[in-house]
């Protein structure tokens, strides 16, 4: 049986049982494919051998992790979806594949992070009590953090002001206010209403090349779904399940490429919930995934021990109470806690070598 690790999900009465789309996409290729396997929901990226998830557990013992090298590891242990495609065929989905993972996933996230009514009415109260107190203080502006910064880094604007540039006055003040205070006062000042922002007629762009493709077929290459049905799942999902404020890229989809949207609900109909395990700590994810099992001995007393009252115990109780408050303070200011990079992590979400500029010409030539 094979065990992935996933992030969990604010989202299982959507049914989505992971908000990250890659991990998404890997419980729909296990399911479509009829793997025998379980989830295990976990919230901490080192459990896994390079630091993000998912992570793939095989029989073996063997953990991959990342989406290409589980994919790839399924496929060569018989677990294939792909193996109806030629290689023509299979060169075609690598090329989809990487316009769904950049343009695509630049859109959802901006979406998600970046519209300020999304995120602070849906997006980050959910993300919050998934993460529990204290990480729901810092986890989801983490993430909303590291989604504007993939955005600058492919050209994307991440904030829009209208006053005027900065004074050096101001930029001093600035820079003497704490750092969550910034943090907390940026997400309110981010895009209230960008219905029009181009970044959706970016994701157009995307969306068009892979209407066309799909055209009026079941699935991508034909009858049968292949490991791109699963991809366009997994970033078509999150889109289409989760209700937002501001739904313009749902809308978009509906109205204007019904054909994605029904392959969504296609695929979401076969799906049904996993056997599910919640990792409830880091250890434990790491024990499930070594199988390093440490054996516990109780030592019972022969004779019971009275139980006495410790005079010091409410000092102990002050000293470490006091402690964690002056721990968790640290951590909140200086933000130390190491977020999530399965999104924007390019080693393992996008294709070496190729820009969606390049995908989508060669995918018009083809």
């Amino acid at each position: 049986m094979y065990s992935l690790y996933s992030w969990s999900s604010p989202f299982e009465s959507e049914g989505l049982y992971s908000f990250d789309s890659s991990c998404i996409s890997i419980q729909a290729y296990l399911q479509l494919s009829k793997a025998e396997w379980q989830l295990h929901q976990v919230n901490n990226t080192n459990i896994s051998p390079s630091g993000c998830l998912p992570a793939l557990l095989c029989p073996e013992s063997v953990v991959e992790s990342g989406f290409w090298r589980s994919i790839q590891s399924l496929k060569n242990q018989g677990i294939n979806l792909d193996a109806h495609l030629d290689q023509e065929q299979i060169a075609q989905s690598t090329a989809y594949i990487s316009v769904l993972q950049d343009g695509l996933a630049d859109a959802l996230l901006f979406s998600w992070y970046l519209v300020s009514e999304n995120f602070v009415e849906t997006i980050r109260p959910r993300l919050a009590k998934l993460f529990g107190f204290p990480m729901s203080l810092v986890l989801p502006t983490q993430l909303q953090e590291h989604a504007v910064q993939r955005l600058k880094a492919n050209g994307v604007k991440a904030e829009v002001k209208d006053d005027a540039a900065e004074t050096s006055e101001a930029s001093v003040l600035r820079s003497k206010l704490p750092r969550i205070y910034l943090l907390a006062k940026e997400g309110f000042q981010r895009h209230s209403d960008k219905s029009a922002h181009p970044i959706y007629e970016q994701a157009k762009e995307h969306l068009n090349v892979l209407s066309q493709k799909l055209a009026s077929k079941r699935y991508f290459f034909g009858d049968a779904p292949s490991t791109l049905d699963t991809v366009a799942y997994g970033y078509l999902a999150p889109i289409l399940r989760v209700d937002l404020p501001q739904n313009t890229l749902k809308t978009i989809i509906i109205e204007q490429y019904p054909n994605l949207a029904a392959l969504c609900n296609r695929i979401h109909e076969q799906l049904s919930q996993p056997p599910i395990v919640c990792e409830d700590s880091l250890l434990a994810g790491i024990g499930s995934i070594i199988k390093h099992a440490v054996p516990w001995h109780a030592a019972k007393s022969a004779s019971p021990k009275v139980a006495t009252k410790d005079p010091h115990l409410a000092e102990k109780v002050r000293f470490v109470t006091g402690g964690m408050m002056v721990f968790f303070g640290y951590i909140i200011y200086n933000g130390i806690l190491s977020a999530p990079a399965s999104k924007g992590n390019q080693d393992e979400s996008s294709i070496e070598g190729l820009e969606s500029r390049d995908v989508l010409s060669v995918i018009r030539n083809i």
